[in-house]
């Protein structure tokens, strides 16, 4: 019988672990989703974008343009500097016989009228011209332009229109290829608004599977750490204490594979309101990162700073490699004489361990996420608070990830499996010493 318990027990950790993996895939596809939303709505492409600006600024514009309508008093103004300028028209240039005179010159110039039956008709211009009556004629003759004017009112606005173009964009400018073109085209689509759709779909569809596998792999591996404590005195104290560490490797991993905190910082809505028209951009990122403690060490081993690297190495030996080594170490020590009675295996397991930084780094976690979210919160909410005149909508969705959950997990049951050693070899010490 207990034999069969361990063997079950095993095969259940075993299954956990697969399903902890399936886990992990799963968190880092969503990942993915999630870093490729928060480039392709970086604020860099939405409020900071000037040619985004120019867009919206022309399409308000274009829309107060469209419902551009002179006001009847201009019209009246036109009738009138109309008349004034007919009237101007009709002394300088047909009453005094100026326009006349320069006809007639420039016909004899070029032989079409006899220079002797020009001086006649310019002798008898000004009785001819005045018996025209042409300056009764001129509030007439103003009246028919303005009607004009006002019947190609709507060439006004295509010139409105036109000049506006010319101002906002350069016709010599050359076109800026879109840099989230790649992001599109690699899951299948042409445009930022179909993309957005099927990667949100997908993020909210792998948080469901995400939270019931969590529950599933907490659920197992916790459950049989808890049958393995209470069958402690049935499957015996080596077999319990080296499941239980089989637990807390299987935790470990996942704790330092999968990510630890989200920090996730969003306009969710930016509005101003120009001449009359609201002037909006949707959902931005302004900051966004997801990371797991294998890739904060990786970043910083990479790192072009001795003193990054200095810090990833310590960080990758203290939470990962020594942690891990321990846990080996532990369970081979209940096994083998050599280990038990090896000063090595004893200073890893008995002082060395007690200098691993999971604990430490669990703590500086959690300030972390205290501090960031925090900040975040309070520097959000002062840009929605803002008395200027626009409005602003404001989230911060920075959270704890699964990682930062089997990582704290795993913490707690180093520290139960040091306390089942160290009883379990005092014991061991008084049946020898008996």
């Amino acid at each position: 019988m207990r034999y069969i318990l361990i063997i079950l027990i095993s095969l259940g950790l075993c299954y956990g672990a697969y399903e902890g993996y399936q886990l992990r895939k799963l968190t880092k596809e969503q990942t993915e989703y999630k870093e490729a939303l928060a480039e392709m709505n970086r604020i860099n492409y939405g409020l900071f974008n000037m040619e985004l600006w120019k867009d919206k600024a022309m399409s308000v514009f274009m829309n107060r343009i469209d419902e551009f309508n002179l006001n009847p008093q201009v019209y009246k103004e036109i009738d009138r500097e109309l008349n004034v300028y007919l009237g101007k028209l009709y002394v300088e240039w047909i009453s005094s016989g100026a326009l006349a005179n320069m006809l007639l010159d420039e016909g004899a110039k070029q032989g079409k009228i006899p220079p002797i039956m020009g001086k006649m008709i310019a002798k008898s211009i000004g009785d001819i011209v005045k018996g025209l009556k042409l300056n009764q004629q001129i509030p007439t003759y103003s009246k028919v332009l303005t009607a004009e004017i006002k019947k190609n009112e709507s060439m006004l606005v295509g010139y409105l229109q036109e000049a506006l173009k010319g101002m906002l964009f350069d016709a010599t400018e050359s076109v800026i290829r879109d840099a989230r073109i790649p992001i599109y085209e690699k899951y299948g689509h042409d445009s930022l608004e179909a993309t957005n759709l099927d990667l949100k779909e997908k993020v909210t569809s792998l948080d469901t599977s995400i939270n019931s596998k969590i529950k599933l792999v907490y659920s197992i591996v916790l459950g049989l750490v808890v049958l393995c404590l209470l069958l402690y005195g049935v499957i015996g104290g080596v077999s319990a204490i080296s499941l239980i560490s089989f637990a807390s490797i299987i935790l470990l991993l996942l704790g330092v594979s999968m990510p630890m905190i989200d920090i996730d910082a969003r306009l969710n809505n930016f509005t101003m309101n120009i001449i009359g028209t609201d002037l909006s951009f949707d959902e931005q990122y302004l900051y966004y990162q997801s990371k797991s403690i294998l890739d904060v060490t990786w970043t910083l081993i990479e790192g072009r700073g001795i003193d990054l690297k200095i810090v990833g190495i310590m960080i990758l030996l203290f939470s990962i490699v020594v942690p891990f080594i321990k846990l080996v170490l532990s369970s081979a020590f209940l096994y083998n004489n050599k280990i038990r009675n090896s000063k090595l295996a004893k200073g890893i397991i008995y002082h060395l361990g007690k200098w691993s930084m999971a604990d430490v780094f669990v703590v500086a976690m959690f300030m972390a996420y205290i501090g960031f979210y925090g900040i975040i919160t309070a520097q959000l909410g002062d840009i929605g608070r803002n008395q200027t005149g626009y409005a602003v909508e404001t989230l911060n969705y920075s959270k704890l990830s699964p990682g930062a959950l089997f990582f704290t997990t795993y913490c707690i049951l180093s520290i139960i499996t040091g306390i089942l050693i160290k009883r379990w070899k005092g014991k061991q010490d008084e049946v020898l010493g008996g």
